[in-house]
C-alpha cells in the first residue's frame, strides 16, 4: 500500500444559511401494480439458476419527471426519498425541466410515505415564490443520514461556480440551503456521506462528521463539516498518481474510517482508505481483473466487512469481500442473473452481515447498437459463505426496455453516470433508475431528453435483508 498526501488548505466557509420551505407539490399517484406473472429468478454465482420458494416480485413506480443519474435514501420510518433531476448542462441540453431555474420541479426531490402509492415533490424552494434555491444542476445527489433520534436529508446540486447543499430534518418540509464549494473549479461527480469522528471534536449541532468528496480530474478532493453541513474544512486529497479522480460513492465504517472506490487506478478495482478523516490515504487493490464500466461501489456491514462491486473486463458485476479493512480480498463472484450478457452502472448496499442488495442495467443481447437494456434489482444472501444466493428481477417489463443502443462501458446514454440502491427498514431493496426509452423512443429507437422518466423499483417478498 502507498500513503498519499497533499498539502492541506485551511479555510472555513460561512454558511449562507437561508431557511426555506420545501416547495411541496400535490401528491400524485405514481405507483404501479406489482408485476403480474413476473417473479425474480433465484440463482447462484455465474448465473446458475436454482429452484426456490417464495420468490420476490418486482414493483415499479413512475415519477412522471425527467431524470438523470438518480440517487435515493430511506428514513428510519421507511420513507423513500429520491432525487431524479434532469437538470444538467452538458448532457441534457434542451431539457425543459433543466431550464426551470425559477420554478419548483427543475431539481426534483420526491418522497413517498406509503411505500410508493403516492409521491410528493419536496424540492427546496422559496416559501413565498416557490422559486428553486438550487438554481441549476449539472449533477444531482441525495443522501439520507440517520443522526441521533432524527433523519437528515442532504441534497446537493453542482452548478458552474459553486455547489448548493440543502438539508432537511423534517422530510423535506423545511430546508436550510448553503453553497459549499465556491472556488473549486472542475468540481464533479460528488458523493456525500457521514461517519464517526476520529480526530475531530464535533460541535453540539450534529453527532457525525459530514464528508463531501468530488472529482478533481487527477485526484479526489474532500471537505468535511463538524456542524452538520453549515461550515466546511478541506481535507487532504486522495491523489495517488496511478488513480484518476473519478470516484464512486464513499462510506465509513463503525470506527469512522473512510472508504472511496475507484476504477481508474491502473485500470483495477481499487479502494482509497483514510483512518484519520481524510488527512492521509492508503490504496488497496481489490483484484487484478481489469475494470470495464462506470463507478465501482463499496458497502460496509456492522461487523466492518467490506463488500466491493465492479464491472469486470467481460462487463459482469463482480463482488469481492474483505474482512480486514482492505488488506486482503476474497475470490470475486459474478452476480449477474441467468442470461445477462453485459451489465453497467452496477451498485450495491448491505443490510445484515452477508445480505446485500444490487442494482444494475443489463442486457441479454450482445452489447452494442440495437441492444435493449433493462433495470435489474437483486436481493442476495450468504455473501460471507462460499455459495451466495441471488434473487434477481427486472423492474421494467422486458417488453419495454429502459435503454436502447449501448449502455456503457461507463456513461449509459441519457441515464448518465450512475444509479442507486438502498435497503428499507422492513428489509426490502429499493432501486432508482431512468427509463431513457419511452413511447417516442420505442417507435424511433432514438433516445431523447424529452422522452425519459425517473423510476423507483422494489422487490416485494423474498429474503429480509435487514436481519
Amino acid at each position: 500500500m502507498r500513503t498519499s498526501r497533499r498539502n492541506a488548505r485551511s479555510f472555513r466557509l460561512l454558511a449562507v444559511g437561508a431557511l426555506v420551505a420545501g416547495s411541496a407539490l400535490a401528491l400524485s399517484a405514481a405507483g404501479s401494480a406489482t408485476a403480474a406473472g413476473r417473479t425474480a429468478v433465484a440463482h447462484h454465482a455465474d448465473g446458475k439458476k436454482i429452484a426456490a420458494h417464495g420468490l420476490p416480485t418486482p414493483k415499479e413506480f413512475r415519477l412522471h419527471h425527467g431524470a438523470g443519474e438518480p440517487t435515493l435514501g430511506i428514513t428510519r420510518n421507511g420513507y423513500v426519498v429520491a432525487t431524479i433531476s434532469s437538470g444538467c448542462v452538458t448532457s441534457c441540453a434542451g431539457s425543459t425541466e433543466a431550464l426551470q431555474t425559477v420554478a419548483p420541479g427543475g431539481r426534483a426531490i420526491f418522497i413517498t410515505k406509503d411505500k410508493g402509492k403516492t409521491w410528493q415533490n419536496v424540492s427546496p424552494g422559496d416559501p413565498n415564490t416557490g422559486a428553486s434555491t438550487h438554481v441549476i444542476s449539472q449533477d444531482p445527489y441525495l443522501y439520507v443520514d440517520h443522526a441521533g433520534d432524527f433523519d437528515r436529508i442532504y441534497n446537493i446540486d453542482l452548478n458552474l461556480g459553486c455547489n448548493e447543499i440543502s438539508y432537511s430534518d423534517n422530510n423535506g418540509a423545511l430546508w436550510i440551503t448553503n453553497p459549499i464549494a465556491c472556488g473549486e473549479p472542475v468540481n464533479d461527480h460528488q458523493t456525500v456521506f457521514t461517519g464517526k469522528p476520529v480526530t475531530s471534536t464535533l460541535t453540539p449541532l450534529y453527532s457525525k462528521v459530514v464528508y463531501y468528496c468530488f472529482n478533481k480530474l487527477a485526484y479526489t478532493d474532500c471537505t468535511k463539516s463538524l456542524d452538520g453541513g453549515i461550515t466546511w474544512i478541506p481535507t487532504v486529497g486522495a491523489d495517488n498518481p496511478e488513480c484518476s479522480g473519478l470516484n464512486g460513492h464513499g462510506v465509513t465504517d463503525s470506527r469512522g474510517w473512510i472508504y472511496i472506490p475507484y476504477a481508474g487506478c491502473s485500470n483495477r478495482p481499487t479502494l482509497a482508505i483514510s483512518k484519520d478523516e481524510g488527512a492521509s490515504w492508503t490504496i488497496s487493490h481489490v483484484s487484478p481483473d481489469p475494470v470495464k464500466g462506470g463507478d465501482p461501489s463499496v458497502a460496509i456491514d456492522k461487523q466492518n466487512n467490506l463488500y466491493y462491486l465492479w464491472n469486470n473486463s467481460e462487463r459482469k458485476p463482480m463482488i469481492s469481500i474483505s474482512r480486514n479493512a482492505g488488506k486482503s480480498w476474497s475470490k470475486p463472484v459474478n452476480a449477474a442473473a441467468p442470461g445477462v450478457k453485459a451489465t453497467n452502472l452496477a451498485t450495491l448496499t448491505v443490510g445484515a452481515p452477508g445480505k446485500i442488495a444490487i442494482a444494475y442495467y443489463g442486457t441479454t443481447m450482445t452489447p452494442g447498437k440495437g441492444a435493449f437494456w433493462n433495470g435489474y434489482l437483486a436481493s442476495a444472501t450468504g455473501l460471507l459463505t462460499s455459495n451466495p444466493t441471488f434473487y434477481t428481477a427486472t423492474i421494467n417489463d422486458p417488453k419495454h426496455a429502459y435503454k436502447v443502443d449501448d449502455c456503457g462501458p461507463g456513461r449509459c446514454g441519457r441515464v448518465l453516470d450512475f444509479i442507486d440502491v438502498e435497503i428499507a427498514p422492513d428489509g426490502a431493496p429499493w432501486g432508482a433508475y431512468v427509463d431513457a426509452c419511452q413511447a417516442d423512443c420505442e417507435k424511433t429507437k432514438v433516445e431523447s431528453i424529452h422522452d425519459n422518466e425517473g423510476v423507483i423499483g422494489t422487490l416485494v417478498g423474498g429474503p429480509k435483508l435487514n436481519r
